[in-house]
Order: structure tokens, then C-alpha cells, then sequence
């Protein structure tokens, strides 16, 4: 069974993306936006997994 999408997942890691682009092409500071995307992203990631498996239970 395929999984539902987490579009704020999605969305937010699409965005750390778009600053990594940045960062090769505009200025080097557009990493700090990327890793404070990246790590919201995984935070609520890891906030849905850990919700799923009580209710699997």
C-alpha cells in the first residue's frame, strides 16, 4: 500500500533545495536557510513516525 505524502515534508525539503541552489549560484549564506529547512523537515518527519507506530500498536 502506497504511503500518504507529507506535503509539508515535501514542500520544505523542496525549499532547502532551491536555497542549495542558491548557494552555488547567488551567495555561499543560503546554506544556513538549507540546513534549517532540512532539520524542520526531518523533525516533523520523525514527529509523524513516532505517531504511527503508537497507533499501529
Amino acid at each position: 500500500m502506497a504511503k500518504k505524502r507529507n506535503w509539508k515534508v515535501v514542500v520544505l525539503n523542496l525549499l532547502a533545495l532551491v536555497c542549495v541552489v542558491l548557494t552555488f549560484t547567488i551567495n555561499w549564506m543560503f546554506v544556513i536557510l538549507a540546513a534549517i529547512f532540512s532539520g524542520i523537515g526531518w523533525k516533523v518527519l520523525m514527529k509523524g513516525e513516532k505517531i504511527s507506530r503508537k497507533g499501529g500498536q
